[in-house]
């Protein structure tokens, strides 16, 4: 499930799209442990870092142009959020 989600996260980031302000599908007993990126659109909107933890899109961190997005939480561990 791990890699699964590192792979989803790898692909979030190189997909050049529109920002969305949050995830753009729902958090289900099926997406569980899914990220999801919302992608840089300027300098002064570094972006938002979500993943599907019990139901809901928890916010796990900021993106930054310089620094990037934190590192995946487990998804087996226990629910991070900011």
């Amino acid at each position: 499930m791990k890699a699964g989600a590192l792979v989803f996260f790898a692909a979030m980031v190189g997909v050049a799209a529109p920002a969305a302000a949050e995830p753009t599908y729902a958090c289900t007993a099926q997406t569980e442990g899914h990220l999801f990126l919302v992608p840089y659109d300027s300098p002064t909107d570094p972006g938002s870092y979500y993943q599907c933890r019990g139901s809901a899109w928890r916010l796990i961190g900021v993106c930054n142009p310089t620094t990037g997005c934190p590192s995946p939480p487990d998804p087996n561990g226990p629910i991070v959020e900011m």
